[in-house]
């Protein structure tokens, strides 16, 4: 029987969007993917599965997997009461949608199809597969929609900073949404290579916003002033990024799958998956690279304990380890030790100083100042969306400014290159 795996995905709801779609028969697979530059996520849900059905050549019988329940009850449950009141809903009002729910029901009737709902982002591999091809699909609804930046538009920066070095990544002018929250409104920001940086920022500021942002899980709304240039490509592909970004998150941390051996949860890196799946595969190569990573981390012991056997810092360890795999010249990290404890807090830094001796670029993003090195020099302030303060560490890490940053009082003690907050 012919299966049929679907999902759609959208930057902003309403923003750029994607879909994706999977089709197996037979141990034969084939996957599509497409992209709008202005739509919502329930219809790129629905055109991931009208697309799936157009491609069909001749009537069939199928299994049609959705991680959306607006789908799959949409089209099992509810929509036989909205044609029956004219294609609208029990409030009277018109059914959202309504052209491609008419598309989907035409399609459908020439097939016989089991619904299925699947939970999205936990581990299903077929689920996974979709959602990276709805993120590809986004990606190129993206790029054709945003205008080429002139080369003469020059990039903001801090005059403390090597004009020197090339630029690492650029933003300009980014408006982003996570549902129906706007949380950067014309947001700048840029980083160069080989420049160490601390964004330092309150719950609530945007610091996982501008993590999913460098990752490819959110996008910023395609305006013509809108540009983010990230290793001088302005259409980038986001799995090429992903390996040139090693990026370790407190999300990747409290989201991945607790029955993933150690070993597996390296290797995951080089798809950039949660836990590793039959249909990958890994070379002698990168088997290697997995086993140098967990020597070099002091963790080859624990290569088939479960993830979720770990403690805290194991497990970050293990993280740090698998954004690693690729090499990439850039790291980012999250709070990276947030629920350590004083040694295990220490052995990390340890970790992360190393990374900087051998050339990595280092942005941090966290609100604990002691997680600031001494070799990360320059500091930026991330508050409600903006940044308020982008500077050399000694100039902007002020008993004042920081106050500010986090309203309330607050001392700073500093001692060989590290930084301390007392109340008061």
């Amino acid at each position: 029987m012919l299966e049929i795996y679907t999902d759609g995905a959208c930057s902003g709801n309403p923003g750029p969007g994607g879909w994706g779609v999977l089709l197996r028969i037979g141990g034969v697979e084939t996957e599509l993917c497409g992209g709008e530059p202005a739509t919502t996520n329930n219809r790129m849900e629905l055109l991931a599965v009208i697309e799936a059905l157009q491609s069909l050549t001749a009537s069939t019988t199928a299994r049609v997997y959705t991680d959306s329940q607006y789908v799959q009850k949409g089209i099992s449950e509810w929509i036989h009461s909205w044609k029956q009141r004219g294609w609208k809903t029990a409030g009277k009002e018109p059914v959202k949608n309504e052209d491609l729910w008419r598309r989907l029901d035409s399609l459908a009737s020439g097939h016989t199809l089991e619904w299925h709902w699947v939970r999205g982002h936990n581990g299903h591999p077929e689920n996974e597969r979709v959602d990276a091809l709805a993120r590809a699909g986004l990606e190129q609804a993206r790029r054709a929609k945003r205008p080429v930046a002139s080369q003469s538009d020059p990039p903001a920066h801090d005059p403390n900073r090597s004009a020197d070095s090339p630029l690492i990544l650029d933003i300009q002018h980014a408006t982003v949404y996570r549902g129906e929250t706007c949380v950067f409104s014309d947001f700048s920001f840029t980083l160069r290579d080989g420049e160490h940086v601390a964004i330092l920022g309150p719950n609530g500021s945007g610091k996982s916003t501008l993590l999913r942002l460098l990752s490819g899980e959110v996008h910023a709304m395609p305006k013509d002033e809108t540009r983010l240039v990230l290793f001088g490509d302005e259409r980038w592909n986001v799995w090429d990024v992903r390996k040139q970004i090693g990026i370790v998150s407190h999300d990747l941390q409290r989201d991945y799958l607790i029955c993933a051996e150690g070993l597996n949860v390296i290797l995951s890196g080089f798809y950039a998956s949660n836990d590793t799946y039959d249909y990958q595969q890994f070379s002698k190569t990168q088997l290697t690279r997995a086993y140098e990573l967990m020597q070099e981390l002091c963790i080859e012991s624990l290569a088939s304990r479960r993830f979720g056997h770990l403690s805290t810092g194991e497990q970050r360890r293990f993280l740090l380890a698998r954004a690693l795999v690729h090499d990439p010249p850039v790291l980012v990290l999250d709070e990276p030790t947030s629920g350590l404890d004083p040694k295990a807090c220490f052995q990390y830094l340890d970790l992360l100083r190393a990374q900087i001796t051998k050339g990595k670029t280092v942005l941090l993003v966290t609100h604990h100042l002691h997680e600031i090195p001494p070799e990360i020099e320059r500091v930026v302030f991330l508050k409600e969306g903006a940044i308020i303060a982008d500077g050399q560490k000694s100039t902007v890490l002020t008993n004042d400014q920081v106050s500010r940053l986090f309203d309330s009082q607050m001392t700073l003690v500093p001692a060989k290159g590290w930084y301390q907050a007392l109340p008061g």
